[in-house]
C-alpha cells in the first residue's frame, strides 16, 4: 500500500544543518522528531514512509526523488531554524493551500511554541517556481516544511530540547485533523518512549530477510544500516564495493 505521508528528517550525514547549538545538532533532532512521528503513524495505522532512518547523507536530488516516487499525497519536511528569530515557521508551495500549514502552526502554538510566520517563497529570477527544492522538485506531493523553532534563540532551544516529542506529536495531530484520519493521543508509558519501528522492521518477506542475512554472512554487506532497508536502492559506490568483494571471493 502506498503511503499517505512521507516524513523527511532534514539534513543528515555530512550535512549537520544550520539549526544547531550546544544542546543539539539539527540533523539529529530532526531525525528524532521524524522517527517518533513515523512510530506514531504506525500506531495509528496510517501508511507512512520516511526519507532516512539513520544519520545518512542525501543529496537534494536523492531526497526529492524519494518523496516524488513514494506515492504519498503529503510530505512533512522537518527542520530547526537559525539566524535570529523566535518561534515556528511553516512553509508551503506557491501552488498549495495554506490549510495544512495553518493547522500545524496552530497545533505547535498550542504546545507552547509561538508561530513566527506561515509563508511561501518564489525563485527571485522566476516567480512561477518555488524557492525551496523540497517544494519545487517533489512533483505532485504536497510538501510542507516545518521549522520547529530557532536553535540560536535560548527560549526556543530550551523548548525544543525539553519538549520535542510534544511538538512532534502536535504535527501528527494537526495532520490527522486536516486529512480526517482517526487520531488518538499516545499511551502513557512512563519516561521511556516505545522503541521506534523502522520501515521494514519485521515486515519483509522471509526470502528478503534471508537474502540480506546471506550477504552479511558472506561479508558482502558490512554496514549495519542496511539490515532494515531492504527496499531502498544502494548507492552506486556501495554496489561497486559489493561487486568487488564478490569478485575477490570468486577469485579466491
Amino acid at each position: 500500500m502506498a503511503p499517505i505521508l512521507i516524513i523527511d528528517p532534514g539534513h543528515g550525514g555530512i550535512d549537520p544543518g544550520g539549526g544547531s547549538n550546544k544542546l543539539f545538532t539539527e540533523k539529529d533532532l530532526t531525525l528524532k522528531i521524524s522517527l517518533y512521528q513515523f512510530q506514531r503513524m504506525h500506531e495509528l495505522n496510517i501508511p507512512t514512509a520516511v526519507t532516512r532512518t539513520t544519520d545518512q547523507t542525501l543529496s537534494s536530488e536523492e531526497r526529492t526523488a524519494l518523496v516524488r516516487n513514494s506515492g504519498a499525497r503529503y510530505c512533512i519536511s522537518n527542520h530547526i531554524n537559525a539566524g535570529g528569530g523566535r518561534g515556528s515557521e511553516v512553509i508551503y508551495s506557491i501552488y498549495a493551500s495554506a490549510a495544512l500549514p495553518r493547522k500545524i502552526s496552530e497545533a505547535l502554538e498550542a504546545e507552547g511554541m509561538p508561530n513566527r510566520r506561515i509563508f511561501t517563497r518564489t525563485l527571485p529570477n522566476d516567480p512561477s517556481k518555488d524557492y525551496y527544492f523540497m517544494h519545487r522538485d517533489t512533483g505532485c506531493v504536497e510538501t510542507v516544511i516545518v521549522e520547529y523553532g530557532f536553535a540560536d534563540n535560548p527560549l526556543d532551544a530550551d523548548k525544543l530540547n525539553r519538549d520535542w516529542r510534544d511538538l512532534a506529536e502536535a504535527v501528527i495531530r494537526a495532520f490527522c485533523e486536516h486529512t480526517n484520519l482517526a487520531y488518538r493521543p499516545p499511551e502513557k508509558t512512563g519516561s521511556n518512549p516505545p522503541p521506534v519501528v523502522l520501515p521494514g522492521n519485521g515486515e519483509e518477506p522471509d526470502w528478503k530477510r534471508e537474502a540480506i542475512e546471506w550477504m552479511y554472512e558472506q561479508g558482502l554487506l558490512t554496514n549495519e544500516d542496511w539490515r532494515n532497508r531492504a527496499d531502498e536502492p544502494l548507492p552506486l559506490w556501495a554496489e561497486a564495493v559489493i561487486l568487488r568483494r564478490l569478485f575477490e571471493k570468486m577469485r579466491g
